[in-house]
């Protein structure tokens, strides 16, 4: 299984820049679990950037076990059945919550 930092870092490579116009956010991964770290996810004109740690105050926070994030965003499992069954819980603005999941190409498992 993916480490956490390799999932991270892999975001902007994952990122469809064509879903962020004129979205501009900071989101901040608190996780727990297996590796846990802060991450800050920086979307600014339409590009994604990571960093570790908490750097600037988040509009969104996620927070879970790292172990569901890796799995979210290596398609092992889908986000909507991780943030249904509160292993990720999205605190923030409802919109932004449901833009943030509509930014990613995820890859599809089986």
């Amino acid at each position: 299984m993916a480490t956490i930092q390799e999932v991270i870092f892999n975001l902007p490579n994952l990122f469809r820049p064509e879903k962020a116009k004129g979205w501009n956010r900071v989101i901040l991964f608190d996780l727990q679990g297996q590796e846990p770290s802060q991450w800050t996810l920086t979307i600014q004109d339409s590009k994604a950037t990571v960093e570790e740690g908490k750097t600037k105050e988040p509009k969104l926070v996620i927070s879970g076990n790292s172990e569901h994030i890796v799995q979210m965003f290596t398609g092992e499992v889908p986000p909507m059945k991780l943030v249904n069954a509160k292993l990720l819980k999205m605190k923030g603005p409802m919109m932004d919550a449901i833009a943030f999941s509509g930014l990613w190409n995820l890859p599809k498992k089986g």
